[in-house]
């Protein structure tokens, strides 16, 4: 028999994993879409997905995997996150509305292209194997840029330079017609990215650049400029990554990470359609009616290094929860604390394991047990955390107030209105808002008596969301937050 107090569960964050053993994290990632394959085809550059749902782990992976086909050295990575970027200097979330125009979309563009095309040329030159490394003109560029201003680390800073449209810069002649080593064109600042991004797109090297922009939902600011800037980034992304395969460039790579409830707040004319194309949800089958058929039970045995049917011999079949209450699957159970994601699969398998006894299978009061633990010391602190930016911060402090004044695991509209009433936060939030919200954020489900079943979304969209409820609270919320799974007379 396994000894669970012996398998390894991974991480909450993926950066840890990789730190610990990039290798172990490279056997044990389950890769249901051929994540390697799509990028270097250039058929994905936007992974999008619920918080843990695995879009930083999709990034590393990708970049290990390539590494390990092709060599250490012939992969250069370039991983930035926004949340770790000058944030005392001019963070994303106080953009003003006089620095990124609603009507014109074209400067805030223009500065993501360069932004990214200076961070694709700064490693192209660092790759000796590429010609820009050893071309004057394109490190005099580079240098250019920097003296500049223009290749700051402050997307902020950026924009305003090219707002300001003050000054031009010599490039080499390849970003615009043809190319002689010697010839230069003078461009402005607002046409400088494009002609960055061509000029990478044109060099030759045997390797492999992979730029990943991570982290910009951990600093959401509450106002329209932060979420056109957003808009912008994906366009200007999406471009550089058609520029890329027209050219048929195979050594400079964009991937973005963007959670689902934060893009779907990006609104522009063309975002489904990049989304159908340019990208890829990380889903776990939420809605699977068969527990067992859950994808999450093969990602965390792999990532244990066993057979899944051997982890799951590691559980007893049914938990009972009360005297009177008939027993449940514990594979349903366990499911019903987590919002399917490989981040909550980790945890929860690490509480598991935290309260088994060496060479012995769980018992009911274990799982119980670590279900609790899990809930209480994850579940309610990462739904909090994600709402920032998306909520008032009043709100989200008052949240655990409101959820807590429910009769129970089952409330109706007229419920929840009055706990925001009470919570005197009415001002601050609709109740539809609020509602939607704690749908999308796999909060509380549809209850559909009729019909006899419970439907969560966790967090990926609100086609069949029912906004004259009934609604219930999340099995591990209700533990958190201590909430009467019956309503109280």
């Amino acid at each position: 028999m396994l000894d669970i107090t012996r398998l390894y569960f991974g991480r909450a964050s993926a950066e840890r994993d990789v730190l610990h053993s990039p290798d172990r994290f490279v056997d044990t990632y389950l890769d249901r879409w051929n994540l390697p394959g799509r990028v270097l085809d250039h058929e994905t550059f936007l992974i999008l997905g619920p918080k843990g749902s695995g879009k930083s782990a999709a990034a590393q992976y990708v970049a290990l995997k390539w590494k390990r086909e092709i060599g250490e050295h012939a992969v250069f990575t370039n991983f930035v996150d926004f949340d770790e970027l000058n944030r005392s200097q001019s963070p994303l979330y106080s953009l003003e509305k006089k620095l990124v125009s609603g009507e014109v979309t074209a400067l805030t563009d223009a500065a993501w292209k360069l932004f990214i095309g200076v961070r694709i040329l700064e490693s192209l030159i660092q790759d000796g194997a590429c010609n820009l490394s050893r071309d004057p003109q394109a490190i005099k560029l580079l240098a250019d840029l920097k003296s500049a201003g223009l290749a700051d680390d402050d997307y902020p800073k950026v924009l305003r330079k090219i707002r300001e449209r003050k000054s031009t810069i010599s490039i080499p002649k390849i970003a615009s017609t043809e190319w002689k080593s010697s010839d230069t064109d003078s461009v402005s600042l607002p046409q400088l990215g494009d002609a960055v991004i061509r000029l990478a797109a044109a060099s030759v090297t045997s390797n492999r650049h992979l730029l990943s922009i991570d982290g910009l939902d951990k600093a959401i600011g509450d106002n329209e400029s932060y979420w056109r800037t957003l808009a912008a980034l994906v366009r200007a992304s999406d471009w550089i990554s058609q520029r890329l395969l027209r050219a048929g460039n195979r050594s400079i790579f964009l991937l973005i990470m963007c959670r689902n409830d934060v893009f779907r707040r990006i609104n522009f004319a063309d975002s489904a359609k990049i989304a159908a194309d340019g990208g890829i949800n990380i889903d776990w089958g939420a809605e699977a009616r068969d527990p067992r058929d859950v994808v999450l039970w093969d990602y965390v045995a792999r990532k244990a290094q066993v057979e899944v049917n051997d982890l799951l011999n590691l559980l007893p079949d049914f938990v009972k929860v009360g005297p009177t209450a008939r027993p449940i699957s514990t594979l349903r159970y366990l499911l019903d604390f987590t919002r399917y994601t490989p981040r909550d699969m980790n945890l929860l398998f690490g509480a598991l394991k935290e309260r088994a006894s060496p060479g012995k299978s769980l018992s009911s009061s274990q799982v119980r047990s670590a279900a609790d633990n899990f809930s209480s010391s994850h579940l309610l602190s990462e739904i909090l955390s994600e709402a920032t930016g998306l909520l008032d911060q009043q709100v989200i402090n008052r949240l655990p107030q409101v959820l807590q004044a429910m009769p129970g695991r089952e409330f109706t509209r007229e419920a929840l209105k009055s706990a925001i009433e009470t919570a005197g936060i009415q001002d601050l939030v609709t109740l539809d808002d609020l509602a939607e919200y704690l749908f999308l954020q796999g909060a509380i489900g549809n209850l559909r008596p009729n019909a006899g079943y419970v439907q969560f979304y966790h967090r990926r969209n609100t086609y069949d969301y029912n906004r004259s409820g009934p609604w219930l609270i999340h099995n591990g919320l209700m533990i958190a937050l201590n909430i009467p799974f019956s309503s109280q007379p």
